[in-house]
């Protein structure tokens, strides 16, 4: 393909939160004639002038502060100018020819919002999918992992962009919510292949922090998520468990002595307090460069 056509068609976004280490690795695995644009969550100035230096495509994008997953993508996709939008984890390594694929499969497709490639590392289990299409090599899903999405920008714009009230987790799961209630499909298509490397976005020293502030928001964003698009008592009934395991071990873990394992559950039952209160998610990682 040449350097017109993409251009025309698609854009990459990612997000990325003191991913220093890997963010090279990342743009070296799409074509150099691709534009990028990659919000920097951690509002690294530093980064974006060594990374637009040396990269003529891509362009770091730095927002007045964290956004969170969802809208930090948000952020990204308003700066997209082409039909479509392929958004990666900064830890997601695409195959040479996915991007092509799925640009090929746009063509096929009618009645979609949301095109995904499929993860090498990924087991895509049975109820994952609405209609398994062996034959045609593409299927429409109930559910795709939210670490590569191709979206049509036009088919997003009718649904809504990511719920910015969600810090991180379930926003890809509200998102499908709304493609299914629209009847705007999402299917993954198997010749598109791409690598998620999983949990190595963000720089180890963090690690610590990082899980505590994934434990919080996961608990938050999960009852948050069941009761705006069901209701109040729905979200109870799919949280209580949540909250009763984490007492457990919380419990468990403090008398056992083991304190930084017993605040990763600490946080779990503090974000799912904080949703039954409707609270919003307020919860920020205590990282200082």
């Amino acid at each position: 393909m040449n350097e017109n056509k993409y251009n025309n068609q698609v854009t990459v976004v990612a997000v990325s939160f003191y991913s220093d280490k890997i963010v090279e690795k990342f743009i070296n695995s799409i074509d150099k004639n691709i534009k990028i644009l990659i919000v920097e969550n951690s509002l690294n100035l530093e980064m974006k002038e060594l990374i637009e230096k040396k990269f003529r495509n891509v362009s770091i994008i730095i927002p007045q502060k964290n956004l969170g997953n969802g809208g930090g993508i948000n952020l990204g996709l308003k700066n997209v100018k082409t039909e479509f939008a392929l958004y990666l984890d900064i830890d997601a390594i695409a195959s040479k020819n996915m991007i092509d694929v799925l640009l090929e499969y746009s063509k096929k497709i009618k009645d979609y919002a949301i095109l995904a490639p499929k993860d090498h590392n990924h087991i895509y289990t049975q109820e994952l999918y609405k209609n398994f299409n062996k034959e045609d090599r593409f299927h429409k899903m109930n559910f795709i992992t939210g670490c590569a999405m191709f979206l049509k920008m036009d088919a997003l714009k009718t649904v809504g962009y990511f719920d910015e009230n969600i810090f991180l987790y379930y926003e890809e799961t509200d998102l499908y919510f709304r493609c299914h209630k629209a009847n705007l499909g999402i299917y993954l298509i198997d010749e598109a292949k791409f690598t998620h490397i999983g949990s190595s976005s963000i720089d180890k020293k963090y690690h610590d922090q990082i899980i505590i502030n994934r434990n919080w928001h996961f608990c938050w964003s999960k009852f948050y998520y069941f009761k705006k698009n069901y209701n109040y008592f729905y979200g109870l009934k799919k949280t209580l468990p949540n909250l009763l395991r984490s007492i457990k071990r919380y419990l468990l873990f403090s008398l056992k002595g083991k304190h930084e394992i017993a605040n990763q559950h600490k946080a779990e039952i503090k974000g799912l307090i904080s949703s039954y209160m409707l609270r919003k998610s307020y919860f920020r990682p205590k990282i200082k460069p």
